[in-house]
């Protein structure tokens, strides 16, 4: 029924996700709305990720929750979920895109700053003859001081595997710094470009942000959608992925060992 000027859309009943009072007497609990949060950052990690198509405007008014109170005859009730509407602002992102949003995602909860800067590559948002030293120093310096950071204790409960966490070397690049030592934003900014299809994922991701901290108000996105990882990349590859992190991360003690003994027979 759909064509180039008539979207034809299925009806589905919902309570508004932002009605409390509906909710409330629908009998959505705090954990059925925590894990409507949840699920909402796992469907916009499979949207960006994995379909590489995304709906940008995830405003309260696109968004509902199915109550489904009749469950199984002498069972319990089948959790909330979800419901969609609107899907009339979309937008599609490359392969390089997806797994670079991705790549981000998973360096961030891993405190990597090197594994950012090559996602930041991938994601194509780097100009060409970007200080990567810098850009380096700037994501460490944000992650040391806590301006980036995700809910490990949150991430740990749910089973997620944090690789060991990286030692930073000291990065080459430019002198830009404050008075401080830190490198400066607006040295660091001036690396970056900004396609048009990161402005639709940031508006959505903001949007997004709002509606998950009204269910849960410890709501993040990349802490939320993070042990879902593994279903965008598949078991494989996911496990190929976390062995090379273990080896890399056996590498780096074996040389951070090396080093402790050569200063050590060095005042020797």
């Amino acid at each position: 029924l759909c064509s180039e000027r008539a979207l034809v859309m299925e009806y589905v009943p919902s309570i508004k996700i932002t009605d409390a009072p509906s909710l409330d007497g629908a009998g959505v609990a705090a954990a059925d709305r925590e894990r409507l949060a949840e699920m909402l950052a796992r469907a916009y990690l499979r949207q960006l990720c994995a379909n590489r198509f995304f709906s940008t405007d995830p405003h309260p008014g696109n968004l509902g929750v199915e109550a489904r109170p009749e469950g199984v005859p002498g069972g319990a009730a089948p959790p909330p979920r979800l419901v969609f509407y609107d899907l009339g602002q979309a937008c599609t992102l490359d392969d390089g895109q997806a797994g670079g949003i991705l790549d981000v995602i998973e360096s961030t909860v891993d405190m990597d700053a090197a594994a950012c800067v090559n996602a930041f590559k991938r994601m194509g948002v780097l100009v060409e003859g970007a200080d990567d030293g810098m850009v380096q120093r700037k994501v460490q310096d944000n992650f040391d001081t806590g301006k980036v950071q995700v809910k490990r204790k949150k991430l740990k409960k749910r089973g997620y595997v944090f690789k060991d966490p990286v030692v930073p070397a000291a990065a080459a690049g430019g002198d830009a710094t404050d008075d401080n030592g830190k490198v400066k934003d607006s040295e660091v900014m001036a690396f970056f470009t900004l396609p048009a299809e990161y402005a639709f994922v940031a508006r959505a991701l903001s949007q997004m942000d709002g509606v998950g901290k009204g269910l849960d108000r410890d709501f993040d996105f990349i802490s939320s959608s993070a042990p879902y990882i593994v279903e965008v990349k598949g078991t494989a590859a996911y496990l190929g992925d976390e062995a090379k992190k273990l080896v890399q991360g056996v590498e780096r003690g074996a040389q951070q060992l090396a080093d402790e003994l050569k200063k050590i027979m060095r005042t020797s």
